[in-house]
């Protein structure tokens, strides 16, 4: 009987001692693992991961040593980028928000955290970089890390940067950025929804239908081509020009771009007559290369009438640039019909 009593005091102070019950190792068994990139503020480094205070203390140690001198850490990204179980660390730095210089990736090893790589920037012309994100482009688990850049210049212009984290080593997938003119805009999106990430380019010009043309390609570039033809003037679509002097510049504006984008616009068959209808090559004539521009005030042309009546007007076009090439005039004939000026006969003739 005295055993018996023994046993059952013995099993109480058991129970209210809470021997046996590991209640901290069954939190952990169950707290979810996240699967999205973790953003961790600069000025929160040590507070990021507070069941590791002794790496956060390594990391933020580490982040002085590598800084940069006079700029300061800007973001920090974690995100197993080769898929290997281990993750790592983008860390940008710049001398302020917004404006980043210097991007590593850097990895926790047995002996302490160092950098795996610098991401070298592949844009040739004046430009601030101003954020970086870890994203996924396709349908595959692959973590790509993209440079978002704008201009820092005279006309707007924007684009961005693709890497990958291969061998380790940083792998440059794609940069798409305005670098032959300095404007223009380039965008990364899944434009057709499914579940790929399209290069976005889009060409707006200041001409007299305020054409836009964009051209959509895969991500990494590879791929086909597709391109759109867009009008931004307040109709959104083509306006046909009330003076004739409009439309040979019309004509000319839009011949130049054809040739360049390889890109049908359907608007030449209204202005132009079937007899003038064929290949010129205006170049040898005039300089055209300020459409290349973008955003052009106007084409350094005199438009000059000659000869005259109530339905028919000849024009002679002449360069006014300082380009030495351009040595020929061209002339137009135009006649009027249904109330619209229509290019039927064009001549490229020697200057006098």
């Amino acid at each position: 009987m005295t055993n018996k009593k023994l046993f059952v005091l013995v099993l109480a102070v058991l129970i209210f001692s809470g021997c046996g019950v590991n209640e901290e190792a069954e939190v952990k068994s169950i707290a979810p693992k996240s699967s999205t990139p973790t953003i961790v503020s600069p000025e929160k480094v040590k507070d990021s991961a507070k069941h590791t205070v002794q790496d956060s203390d390594t990391l933020d140690q580490f982040i002085k040593k590598i800084q940069p001198q006079n700029e300061q850490l800007q973001k920090v990204l974690k995100e197993d980028l080769d898929r290997d179980g281990k993750p790592e660390y983008v860390l940008a730095f710049g001398l302020e928000k917004e404006e980043i210089y210097n991007i590593f990736v850097v990895r926790e090893d047995d002996d302490g955290y160092h950098i795996i790589d610098k991401l070298e920037d592949p844009v040739i012309v004046v430009h601030l970089n101003t954020d970086v994100k870890i994203m996924k482009l396709d349908q595959t688990d692959q973590k790509f890390i993209v440079v978002y850049s704008i201009g820092d210049g005279g006309a707007y212009s924007e684009g961005f940067s693709i890497y990958a984290l291969e061998n380790n080593h940083i792998k440059s997938i794609n940069s798409d950025f305005p670098n032959a003119t300095g404007q223009g805009i380039r965008t990364l999106k899944d434009a057709n929804h499914d579940g790929v990430f399209e290069s976005v380019d889009y060409y707006e010009f200041s001409d007299t239908q305020e054409h836009t043309i964009v051209a959509y390609q895969k991500y990494d570039g590879t791929g086909p081509q597709k391109l759109e033809l867009l009008f931004k003037n307040k109709s959104g679509k083509f306006v046909y020009p009330s003076d004739p002097k409009a439309v040979i510049l019309n004509y000319l504006e839009v011949d130049y771009l054809m040739k360049w984008f390889d890109l049908p616009f359907p608007e030449m068959d209204q202005l132009t007559d079937p007899a003038a209808r064929q290949t010129y090559d205006f170049e040898d004539a005039i300089d055209l290369s300020s459409l290349a521009y973008l955003s052009y005030p106007v084409l350094e042309l005199s438009i000059d009438e000659v000869s005259s009546d109530d339905n028919r007007k000849i024009f002679l076009v002449k360069d006014d640039s300082l380009e030495e090439r351009a040595k020929k005039e061209i002339t137009f004939m135009l006649e009027k019909q249904s109330d619209k000026w229509k290019i039927m006969s064009i001549e490229i003739n020697d200057k006098l």
